[in-house]
């Protein structure tokens, strides 16, 4: 059995009307994944201890910049629009920022809270 699993927040939670006025919901998934770590290296040319300065410099420079020290991302995932009966029936409660394992097996779609 083929199945695999995402980590994904809940980006937010909207309030909608259908086209025959029923109130719903969208809500907004977004996948969460680590930033893979970044490689530096220098020629061989230059002299061990320059190199190792210059890769610590870098390093340096990147944390410094805007976003430079986050350690995740996050990639637009799914977006669902249930009726409020739909997403009582599918058992649930997204808030902002809940994150959830969504499991998908067999062309079903589960939410496992984190």
């Amino acid at each position: 059995m083929v199945s695999s699993r995402v980590r994904v927040k809940v980006s937010s939670v909207t309030g909608v009307r259908d086209p025959e006025g029923r109130e719903g919901y969208r809500i907004e998934f977004v996948e969460v994944r680590e930033k893979p770590p970044v490689v530096m290296m220098t020629s061989p040319e230059v002299p061990k201890e320059i190199g190792r300065m210059v890769v610590q410099i870098s390093r340096g420079i990147q944390k410094s910049l805007p976003g430079g020290s986050v350690r995740q991302y996050e990639l637009r995932k799914i977006t669902l629009m249930f009726t409020a009966e739909e997403l009582e029936a599918f058992e649930l409660k997204p808030y902002p920022n809940n994150i959830y394992e969504l499991i998908i097996s067999k062309g079903n779609l589960s939410f496992k809270k984190v």
